[in-house]
């Protein structure tokens, strides 16, 4: 009652000022007569204390409502008036349940996918440690090498899980600038040279000095990583190669990383960029947390760059990488 009397305290108001302008105009033209403006103020009165009935009654169930303690973000949205006003209020109230239960049901489903990486990135984690510790104990004429090799897993997990923190929050560290494209890859080529040799696996270079992209230079770095590791990871082998190649075109990079290694089912290729998705290659070879092509289709939409992949089964795979730039003496 109170939260309608609220509601209705301007239209009292108004009727109130109403009456007291009828009865001064009417006293300075001395049409005044006490018996003729009791009557009309009556009528006027009876008219205000039917409509405000009316109003009362209809909005009732809203009130009543709105009032009432919610128990739960799940509890329906009952629709108990035709009032054009109380009605309007419902049908907002259930769109913004709706976003809400939307909105809380996405987090809840990335909080999940937080825990999961979270708990295979822990048990990616121990194996390296338990192979360091092995090394340790029984030390023997690759020490230093095998020790390398373990310390740059752990690195390269810890360099992941470090991103996936931060992808949520991409937008507040993003810095789009010039790069050129050569100078990046071979900075990643050195920096992994140690994986390169391990799997005797050989780059090949096939980008022009005069080649630059626009985009972020840590996440970029962070994308090319990912897909060249992934190719040298399946393409285990002697006098096996990965092609990092690039062509412009009206205003775009392409970048293409092409190996022979072994492929990708073409029943697995239309999955390869959902979360947690190993595939036959990832439960052949294990250690693969499915997350690593995830986070590079996320990335790429972040930052406006398109990413395709092929691959033949036993042929090998091709990943293509899209972004805006272009040649130095353009």
């Amino acid at each position: 009652m109170k939260l309608f009397l609220r509601h209705t305290i301007p239209g009292i108001l108004f009727f109130s000022g109403q009456m007291i302008a009828l009865f001064i105009i009417l006293w300075l033209y001395d049409l005044y007569r006490p018996a003729a403006f009791f009557y009309i103020a009556l009528l006027n009165g009876i008219a205000l204390v039917i409509y405000l009935s009316y109003r009362f009654f209809s909005m009732l169930p809203l009130l009543k409502r709105l009032q009432t303690p919610v128990q739960s973000v799940a509890e329906p949205i009952r629709r108990d008036s035709d009032e054009p006003l109380a009605a309007a209020v419902e049908q907002f109230l259930e769109r913004q349940q709706t976003l809400f239960r939307n909105s809380l049901f996405s987090e809840r489903r990335k909080e999940k996918e937080r825990h999961r990486y979270v708990d295979q990135w822990i048990h990616q984690m121990k194996t390296p440690l338990s192979v360091i510790e092995l090394i340790l104990e029984h030390p023997g004429e690759q020490f230093q090498t095998d020790l390398r090799h373990e310390v740059d897993r752990m690195r390269i997990g810890l360099d992941q899980m470090l991103y996936s923190s931060r992808l949520e929050a991409i937008e507040t560290d993003l810095k789009a600038e010039q790069l050129n494209l050569r100078t990046l890859v071979t900075g990643i080529i050195n920096q992994e040279k140690r994986l390169f040799v391990k799997n005797k696996v050989y780059p090949k270079l096939e980008l022009s000095s005069q080649l630059y992209v626009y985009t972020d230079a840590k996440w970029f770095r962070f994308l090319l990583l990912q897909l060249i590791t992934n190719a040298v990871k399946y393409t285990s082998g002697h006098g096996r190669e990965v092609v990092i190649r690039a062509v412009e075109q009206a205003g775009q990079v392409t970048v293409t990383i092409e190996d022979d290694g072994v492929g990708i089912p073409k029943r697995d290729l239309p999955r390869v960029f959902n979360a947690f998705f190993t595939g036959e290659n990832g439960r052949r070879y294990g250690e693969s947390t499915g997350m690593g092509l995830y986070f590079v289709g996320q990335v790429c939409q972040k930052l406006g760059h398109t990413v395709e992949l092929d691959s033949t089964e036993g042929v090998g795979t091709i990943c293509r990488l899209t972004l805006v730039g272009g040649k130095q003496d353009d």
